[in-house]
């Protein structure tokens, strides 16, 4: 079904999944490895194996087969066996059929398990055939992202409403209408909170750049779905518009969608870009009283702790919301302030820019000149950043007095440059910045400069 399958793998993971194959086979790769096979697309980092064995017999076998590193998952049914030193994919999960009472423990069973018919595909290990029950390689070529089993799929894991959409999203498929109705009315409230956090993440972590999956996402904000994890958008939907007027639920989405990514060197993601909009950048943005801000700001703080954000995200995302309301014209002073006291002004100064270009009525022209002057903050952002972070001469554990009593000569223009030259050495191999290394590094100098 997918000749080349097995090409897309480097020689050392295909002679891995062959050892596993005569260990704990017969293997069946499921989840996204399917999926990238079929489209010629670049592996997952998680390489989701299925097998009928128990996974205690497969963790014994592995043991016995020189794969020490096996160890059982935090979540059940999971053996993972971790690939060190390996870029891609980084680890391979596997597990044993699932299946209901009553029923034998079968590869077409699990797959009846499974979320949407895409992701219920399973690729025999290692010449096929490609086992698809329910047509997904169709679908994912031709026709619509549908439930497995539908109602029934939701009522064994309602968090897979969330999943539909992230599936249409990220293979910018239509959604199947009757499960789309399906979805957009399940229940909530029984999955754990950090499960749904961690599902947006996905989503929200989609480049979201072409018309229908943007509409996808615009679907997903405005049903009751939504509205059961983040209630505090629900009622930007009830606000009525002026003729003329600026519709709140509408800027939102559109400063959501227009937030641009990162360059290299910002200490921001586009993820919690987005999430900090979501969760009130749009309305803080409009604050200009401190005690507003702050109080506004305390409730950022319990939509941050309800969905089970890490401290450390957390932080980030209420400094991004905290200084929404920055000079646009800052000083190098000030910026450098900013910047010691770790605040990712990069990130702010994208989320001003897209609440500012975000409100249609503002004319191009307008437009244009507000993003060339984002622009032009972030790149002074950037090189303040990198000057801060970049060493100098001082930064070395050996001083230029040190140096010179090593050398014995009078000071001069070769000091510099071999204090430059220790940079650049300490620049690319950090661990070497300490005086024993140094020092080997200056007799090294002096017994080439006696040799020219």
């Amino acid at each position: 079904m997918i000749p080349s399958f097995p090409n897309a793998f480097a020689p050392f993971i295909r002679n891995l999944l062959d050892d596993l194959n005569r260990l704990i086979g017969p293997i069946h790769l499921v989840g996204e490895a399917p999926l990238c096979g079929i489209q010629g697309k670049p592996l997952p980092n998680t390489l989701e194996l299925l097998v009928a064995r128990p996974l205690t017999e497969c963790r014994k076998r592995l043991l016995r087969g020189d794969h020490p590193e096996a160890i059982m998952g935090h979540k059940h049914n999971s053996l993972l066996l971790p690939l060190k030193d390996w870029s891609h994919p980084k680890i391979l999960d596997i597990a044993s059929f699932k299946n209901r009472p009553n029923h034998l423990a079968t590869l077409e069973e699990d797959l009846l398990h499974r979320d949407v018919t895409v992701n219920a595909m399973a690729y025999t290990w290692p010449h096929g055939p490609l086992i698809d029950p329910f047509q997904g390689r169709m679908d994912l070529l031709t026709g619509e992202i549908r439930l497995v089993n539908g109602q029934e799929t939701l009522d064994q894991n309602p968090l897979r409403a969330l999943t539909f959409f992230r599936f249409a999203m990220q293979l910018n498929r239509p959604m199947n209408q009757d499960d789309l109705e399906r979805v957009i009315h399940t229940d909530l409230e029984t999955v754990p909170p950090e499960l749904i956090r961690a599902e947006m993440d996905r989503i929200l972590s989609l480049p979201l750049a072409d018309e229908e999956t943007q509409n996808h996402l615009r679907t997903l904000f405005s049903s009751p779905l939504a509205d059961q994890f983040l209630p505090h958008l629900a009622s930007l939907k009830y606000i009525e518009t002026v003729p003329g007027g600026e519709d709140p639920w509408k800027q939102m989405l559109d400063t959501t969608l227009g937030i641009t990514a990162p360059a290299d060197g910002e200490e921001i993601s586009l993820l919690d870009l987005r999430w900090a909009i979501l969760l009130g950048g749009f309305g803080l943005a409009k604050q200009t009283s401190q005690d507003l801000m702050e109080s506004s700001l305390a409730l950022v703080n319990k939509r941050l702790e309800a969905l089970e954000f890490s401290k450390r995200r957390a932080r980030r995302i209420l400094s991004l919301l905290r200084n929404l309301n920055s000079n646009t014209h800052p000083t190098d002073r000030q910026l450098k302030r900013y910047l010691q006291d770790h605040i990712p002004m990069e990130g702010v100064f994208r989320l001003m820019q897209a609440i500012t270009t975000a409100n249609p009525h503002i004319p191009e022209a307008v437009r244009i000149e507000e993003e060339l002057k984002f622009q032009a903050i972030r790149a002074r952002c950037r090189a303040l950043r990198q000057a801060e972070h970049s060493l100098r001469a001082v930064d070395l554990a050996l001083s230029g007095g040190e140096i010179q009593d090593i050398v014995r000569i009078n000071p001069g223009p070769w000091l510099g440059e071999l204090q430059n030259k220790l940079v650049e050495l300490v620049t690319r191999e950090p661990y070497r910045n300490n005086k024993f290394e140094l020092r080997a590094q200056v007799q090294k100098w002096i017994t080439q400069q006696r040799e020219l």
